[in-house]
């Protein structure tokens, strides 16, 4: 009651509460991030462990086990979840919502990394990331091709060089490169060769070891000078490891050349990526959770051209002249095409409920009143939702739509019983004021009737309490008497 005589005596107030909320209700919206999910607020970590070629069985009992047990140990975990596959461990750490993300990911982080003394030898260090659930599927596929390079080149140049390029985006996490070859040095060796000469595969692998180390000569100081000093244990060239002596006998040294080849080559490829017919790659944009979904998409395609700039003036070769970057898929546009058949049905929606007002209560003003309430509430909404760091989704434009039908009944109800006062001789503020003080005894009514209620529940809950303890004891009796009778 107090609200309503306040805004009745001071109506340039209310203008100006209205025109605030305005001001304010666009900027919120315009900032707001969008998605087509909300926000994942509880604290995940995600550590991947990687020992190539290992059984998934393996893989289950010496890492993913261990590595359960340790991170296990992180104040405020919830639960875990966890995967073992060929040569690849996923151990899931979900910790309480009252957990920080940076202190969810410091625990997990020194946990991992203290566990890798005790894993098996040869285990790569744990990768500890954050998990978000919403950001499992990439936003957009950004594909790179080029018709005078070879898979081999075209995938360096898109993981050290465009990749890395396209993490210094705000929001972005681009993981991997898919498609293409991944450059390797490798020895082909012939087992006739060796079988002639007595040796075996591993005596090859030490000997190439052995012989090409690296070795951190640092530096030498003489007089007044210091003299970096570097070392040739390392080739230079792939053909120089032809050269490597596998083993020094009575009949002269083996070398590797004596037995096969070391060749430039590539890694056995796990998928291919075809775009058109062409072969080609790609490179999966994902977002950082939290990150505005579409204001990432549009920063990924107003970078590509800057990206793909750079990439070229650094390279005298000349073979990235033709090198093509552009996106082939785009989840934003689903984004945006719900978001905005969301809005469209929503004004929809007003427009029907103004000609519905205008059919019945017959009053411009009425309707007039009507349709400036819904946006008027929209707008409070939007700014509710900013400053509890909400997002704009599937999910809150539907609970917005739900709350537009509750806001255009409570609209209907309160200017028709305004216009009933109206009608029967009252002035505009007797009018709302009585409206007010009813509505305040209507919920107080409410309010009694739930109260009864629960006081009436919680009486029928006592005497069933009773009830079930004399069945009870009269049991017990009944118990009692059967065994003295035996």
């Amino acid at each position: 009651m107090g609200f309503v005589r306040m805004a009745l005596r001071n109506p340039y107030a209310v203008i100006v509460g209205v025109l605030a909320v305005c001001v304010l209700g666009l900027f919120s919206y315009q900032r707001l991030p969008k998605d087509l999910l909300p926000i994942f607020r509880t604290p995940a970590v995600q550590i991947l462990t990687l020992y190539p070629g290992m059984p998934p069985e393996v893989v289950e009992r010496d890492i993913m086990s261990r590595l359960q047990r340790w991170t296990g140990q992180s104040v405020g975990i919830s639960h875990q979840e966890a995967k073992a596959m060929l040569g690849v461990c996923i151990v899931k750490d979900f910790f309480r919502e009252d957990i920080s993300h940076a202190d969810a990911i410091s625990q997990v982080t020194s946990l991992a990394m203290s566990d890798l003394f005790y894993l098996p030898p040869g285990t790569l260090p744990p990768m500890v990331m954050p998990f978000d659930p919403t950001a499992s599927v990439p936003l957009c596929l950004l594909a790179v091709s080029s018709d005078t390079m070879s898979e081999k080149e075209l995938y360096d140049t898109a993981y050290h060089e465009g990749r890395n390029r396209l993490q210094s985006i705000a929001g972005v996490v681009a993981p991997a490169v898919y498609g293409g070859a991944l450059r390797r040095i490798l020895a082909y060796v012939d087992r006739d060769d060796l079988e002639a000469r007595n040796l075996s595969l591993m005596e090859v692998v030490q000997a190439v070891q052995r012989s090409n180390p690296f070795v951190p000569t640092g530096s030498a100081k003489l007089g007044d000078f210091d003299y970096l000093v570097l070392s040739n244990a390392m080739v230079e060239e792939v053909e120089e490891l032809n050269d490597t002596p596998i083993r020094i006998d009575e009949n002269g040294p083996v070398f590797l050349g004596d037995v096969g080849e070391a060749r430039d080559s590539f890694q056995i490829q796990s998928n291919i990526v075809r775009i058109n017919g062409k072969r080609r790659l790609y490179v999966p944009i994902y977002r950082q959770p939290g990150a505005n979904s579409l204001a990432i998409v549009d920063e990924v395609r107003s970078r590509i051209d800057q990206i793909e700039a750079r990439i070229k003036e650094f390279d005298d070769s000349g073979k990235t002249d033709d090198l093509d970057m552009s996106v082939v898929m785009d989840q934003s546009q689903g984004i945006r095409a719900t978001i905005r058949t969301l809005v469209q049905n929503g004004l929809f929606g007003i427009l029907l409920v103004g000609l519905v007002v205008l059919a019945f209560l017959r009053s411009v003003r009425s309707t007039a009143l009507v349709l400036i309430a819904i946006p008027i509430g929209l707008l409070g909404a939007g700014i509710g939702m900013f400053f509890t760091g909400n997002t704009l989704n599937s999910m809150t434009l539907g609970g917005l739509a739900l709350s537009v039908g509750v806001l255009v009944d409570q609209a209907i109800v309160v200017t028709e019983n305004i216009s009933r006062h109206l009608r029967m001789g009252k002035t505009r503020a007797q009018a709302a004021l009585d409206l007010a003080l009813l509505r305040v005894e209507e919920g107080a009514g409410l309010l009694l009737e739930a109260l009864e209620a629960d006081l009436d529940l919680s009486r029928a809950r006592r005497s069933l309490v009773r009830a079930v303890g004399d069945f009870n004891r009269a049991q017990y009796a009944l118990l009692r008497a059967v065994g003295g009778a035996d």
